[in-house]
C-alpha cells in the first residue's frame, strides 16, 4: 500500500539548489520520456567522463551539479508526489503543454540570463493563465534569488519574496492549475485535496525557510542580517502562530545542541570535582554567544530562550557548587555564580543562584583572615568583638517605681589567621614589657636620687613622669587583645558594620551599669 508522505516534509535554505528540474534542466513539463532520455543521455555523459551539465536551465547552478546528483535527481521527479511539490518552486510556462510551438518570452529571457527583462514581463502579464503563473514565477524567482544570494538574510530579498508568496496564495487561478496538475499526475496518492493541501502548509514551509536563515545567519555572528530578516517575516503578514512556530523549530537543533553541552560539562565536573569550574566556564563561554544569536531571532522574554537560558544557567551553578565545596576557593565560585545570574532568564532561578552567591560570598568573607585579608582564617585564631546594643530603659515592681536597664549582647565573630594572633599577642607583650621595664627603671633611678642627696622635688617630678609615661605607653598598646590599629579596623568588618549602624556599641553593657 503507498503512503504518502507530508508535504513539504523538510523545508530548507538550499530547497531551490536541490530542485530537481533545476538540477537535471529539465522543465516542469517533462513528461516520462523526456526523463528517460535526459536519464541516458547522463549515463553516456559519465561513461565519456563529460561533464553533466544543464543546459539551458534557468538559474543555473554554479558549480554545476556532478553525474549523481543529475540521476538523483531523475529519479525523484518519477515519484508524482514529490514532483508536485518540486513544480510548486519551479518556474511554470504560460501557456500549457498542449499548445504546440508556443513562445514563453519571460522564459526565454530568464535562460538568457536577462532576470530584469523576465522580471517586467511577469509584472504585467496576459490575463487568464498567464497572470496566475506570472504571480508564482515572480515569487520563485524571487525567493530563489534571496537564498542563493551571498547574503541570504538580506532583508531587501527576502520582503519581495515573501509578498509575492502571499500573492499566490490568494490567487485561485494559481491553484486551479496546481489541481490540474495533481489530476494528470494519475497517482492514487493525489486525490482531489491535494492542491489544497498544498496550499495549506506552504507557509509554514516558507516560514521554516526563513526562520532557519535567520537562525543560521544569528549563529554565524551576522546579529544585523539576523535581526533585519526577523523583521521582515513577522511584518510579512502570514499567521503569527505559524512564524511563532517556525522559529521554534529552526532554534530547536540549536538549543538542543547548548543543553547537552552543559549537561555533558556538569557530567565531567561530578567526576572530576577540581576541575568542575573549569567546566562552568567551559559552559558560558559556549554557549552565551549563541544564546544571544537566538535571543535576536526569537526574542528576550520568548519562552524557549527562558527555559533554555534558565537550564544553562543552573547547570553551571551546580558545576560552581561542586567546584566551590571541593576547593573552597570561593573567589572563584563568586565570579562564575554571577556570571551565572546575568545568563538565567526567570525571577526562580536568579534568586536560587543569588542565594548561593550570598553564600560564596559569606564562605569568601569568613574563609579569609580580616586583618591580613591574604591568609586562609582558621578557626583557633578566630577573634571575639563584644557588642551590646537594643538598649531600653523598663520599670516594674510597686506603682511601676522601679527602673531597670537592659540591654542585648552578643560576641561577633572576626576570621583571623594562625599569624595575625600570634603577632597581636607578640604586640601586647612587648609593649606591656617596655612599659613595666621603662617603669621599674624610673623607680630605681628615683631611688639613686633620693639616696645621692638630691632634692626631694625632683625624684617625685620623676616618678610623676613615669606614671605618665607608663600610661602612655600601654595605652599604645592592644585594645581588647589586638593593636590599636588592628582594633580600628573592625569597624569596617561587614557584620560589626551591620550592628553598628543599628545603634549597637563595642562592649558588654552600657556605662555605669553595675
Amino acid at each position: 500500500m503507498n503512503t504518502k508522505p507530508a508535504p513539504f516534509a523538510e523545508p530548507g535554505p538550499d530547497l531551490y539548489r536541490r530542485n530537481p528540474f533545476r538540477i537535471s534542466g529539465l522543465t516542469v513539463h517533462a513528461t516520462a520520456r523526456d526523463i528517460r532520455r535526459r536519464t541516458e543521455e547522463m549515463r553516456v555523459k559519465a561513461r565519456l567522463g563529460a561533464d553533466a551539465g544543464t543546459g539551458s536551465a534557468p538559474l543555473p547552478l554554479d558549480p554545476p551539479p556532478d553525474p549523481d546528483a543529475v540521476q538523483a535527481a531523475l529519479q525523484r521527479l518519477r515519484d508524482p508526489v514529490r514532483r508536485l511539490e518540486d513544480e510548486l518552486f519551479w518556474f511554470w510556462p504560460a501557456h500549457n503543454a498542449s499548445v504546440q510551438g508556443a513562445r514563453d518570452e519571460a522564459l526565454e529571457a530568464l535562460r538568457d540570463g536577462r532576470i530584469e527583462d523576465a522580471e517586467r514581463l511577469w509584472a504585467d502579464p496576459a490575463p487568464g493563465r498567464a497572470a496566475a503563473v506570472a504571480a508564482h514565477n515572480l515569487a520563485v524567482l524571487a525567493h530563489a534569488r534571496a537564498l542563493d544570494a551571498d547574503r541570504p538574510q538580506d532583508r531587501e530579498l527576502w520582503a519581495p519574496a515573501l509578498r509575492h508568496w502571499r500573492t499566490v496564495l490568494d490567487t485561485d487561478a494559481f491553484w486551479d492549475l496546481v489541481a490540474a496538475r495533481a489530476r494528470a499526475a494519475d497517482d492514487p496518492r493525489l486525490g482531489p485535496g491535494a492542491a489544497d493541501e498544498l496550499r495549506e502548509r506552504l507557509p509554514a514551509a516558507l516560514m521554516t525557510i526563513a526562520a532557519q536563515v535567520a537562525v543560521r545567519s544569528s549563529r554565524d555572528g551576522d546579529a544585523t542580517g539576523a535581526a533585519a530578516l526577523t523583521a521582515v517575516v513577522h511584518d510579512s503578514g502570514f499567521d503569527e502562530a505559524a512564524v511563532d512556530a517556525a522559529f521554534r523549530e529552526a532554534a530547536a537543533p540549536e538549543t538542543d545542541r547548548l543543553r547537552a553541552l552543559a549537561r555533558s560539562a556538569l557530567d565531567r565536573a561530578e567526576a572530576s570535582p577540581e576541575n568542575a569550574c573549569d567546566e562552568a566556564v567551559h559552559i558560558l563561554d559556549h554557549t552565551e554567544p549563541a544564546l544571544d544569536g537566538l535571543t535576536i531571532v526569537l526574542g528576550e522574554d520568548h519562552p524557549v530562550m527562558e527555559g533554555v537560558r534558565d537550564e544553562i544557567a543552573e547547570r553551571v551553578q551546580q558545576c560552581t557548587i561542586i567546584y566551590g565545596n571541593e576547593t573552597e576557593d570561593w573567589s572563584k565560585a563568586e565570579e562564575i555564580l554571577t556570571r551565572a545570574g546575568a545568563l538565567a532568564a526567570t525571577v526562580t532561578i536568579k534568586t536560587r543562584i543569588q542565594k548561593n552567591l550570598d553564600t560564596a560570598g559569606d564562605n569568601l568573607l569568613y574563609g579569609t583572615c580580616w586583618f591580613c585579608g591574604e591568609n586562609s582564617a582558621d578557626d583557633k585564631a578566630t577573634y571575639e568583638k563584644k557588642m551590646y546594643g537594643n538598649v531600653r530603659e523598663e520599670f516594674g515592681g510597686y506603682m511601676n517605681l522601679q527602673r531597670q536597664i537592659r540591654w542585648q549582647k552578643l560576641a561577633v565573630p572576626v576570621p583571623r589567621c594562625a599569624p595575625c594572633a600570634a603577632a597581636h599577642r607578640g604586640h601586647g607583650r612587648e609593649v606591656a614589657g617596655f612599659g613595666c621595664g621603662g617603669g621599674a627603671g624610673a623607680l630605681v633611678l628615683a631611688i639613686v636620687l633620693i639616696a645621692a642627696g638630691a632634692p626631694p622635688a625632683l625624684p617625685g617630678i620623676l616618678v610623676f613622669l613615669v606614671i605618665i609615661g607608663f600610661f602612655a605607653v600601654m595605652s599604645s598598646g592592644n585594645v581588647d587583645g589586638l593593636p590599636k590599629g588592628a582594633h580600628a579596623t573592625l569597624g569596617s568588618w561587614p557584620p560589626i558594620r551591620e550592628r553598628l549602624d543599628a545603634g549597637w556599641l563595642f562592649g558588654e553593657k552600657p556605662p555605669n551599669i553595675n
